[in-house]
């Protein structure tokens, strides 16, 4: 799937993340709260961070899949 895939995937509620982050991020989430949307990215170890851009690589690709 596209970015544009996995973008309308998250603002649904699902998890996504892409084949090229094997080990290294498990997850991206949108976390709405007060009116706005963040999205969240989930570590292997749990860590979570609100992303602050998004990298040209990651849109342009289209290795995202939905976690379940």
């Amino acid at each position: 799937m596209d970015f544009a895939e996995a973008l309308k995937a998250m603002k649904l509620g699902s998890k996504v993340s892409r084949e090229a982050w094997r080990g290294k991020i498990s997850y991206w989430w949108i976390h709405k709260r007060r009116g706005y949307e963040n999205i969240h990215e989930v570590k292997p170890t749990g860590r979570t961070k609100v992303l602050a851009k998004i990298d040209a690589k990651d849109i342009v690709s289209d290795d995202w899949w939905i976690v379940t």
